[in-house]
């Protein structure tokens, strides 16, 4: 019975060993070595957007509800660091502030992945496209910014998805563009 609880106190003498190892590594190397995924999330939380353009464009049908407003927009991400990244989903929304007053003017989605390569630049680019139907809530703002070019302001504000080694994640982010005199 004696060599039984030696057999029990070795074990357990050898869990603790391992629970300190383990945590040793942690420590020394870092929570990577366990969960390499961190690494690529740490790098997406370092990524910069900008939003470069915003590109009207008319395209006049006949009858003129057939008509429709085109918003070009493309989206810079800056990698400052030495991981390569993939985006597996970006959007947001897009308000536009004119005289003062702010409004929601639609969800751009970019649904396809995007290569963003370790220490450079990518742009994102994605057209939002209006009916006319669609028009009349956003017309007035729009005009404004677009038409008579006044001072505005876009912002983009949203989340990039990614998805690494099975595990999923966002990094949200804030983007604006003034336009106007």
């Amino acid at each position: 019975m004696s060599v039984g609880r030696w057999q029990v106190l070795g074990s357990v003498k050898a869990a603790l060993a391992l629970v300190a190892i383990t945590g040793s590594l942690a420590g020394n190397l870092g929570c990577s070595v366990l969960n390499p995924a961190l690494k690529y999330e740490e790098a997406a939380r370092q990524l910069r957007f900008s939003l470069d353009r915003v590109e009207p464009r008319l395209e006049l049908a006949f009858p003129l509800e057939e008509s429709r407003l085109r918003l070009r927009l493309e989206v810079g991400v800056d990698n400052p660091t030495g991981q390569a990244l993939r985006t597996r989903e970006v959007s947001g929304d897009l308000r536009l502030r004119v005289q003062g007053e702010e409004h929601a003017i639609g969800t751009a989605s970019f649904p396809e992945g995007a290569a963003i390569p370790a220490h450079n630049h990518s742009t994102l680019k994605v057209d939002l496209v209006f009916r006319h139907r669609d028009l009349k809530a956003a017309w007035a703002p729009l005009s404004h910014a677009l038409l008579r070019n006044e001072p505005a302001t876009w912002t983009l504000a949203g989340e990039a998805r990614f998805e690494v080694l099975g595990i999923t994640f966002g990094v949200p982010f804030r983007t604006k563009r003034e336009t106007g005199p």
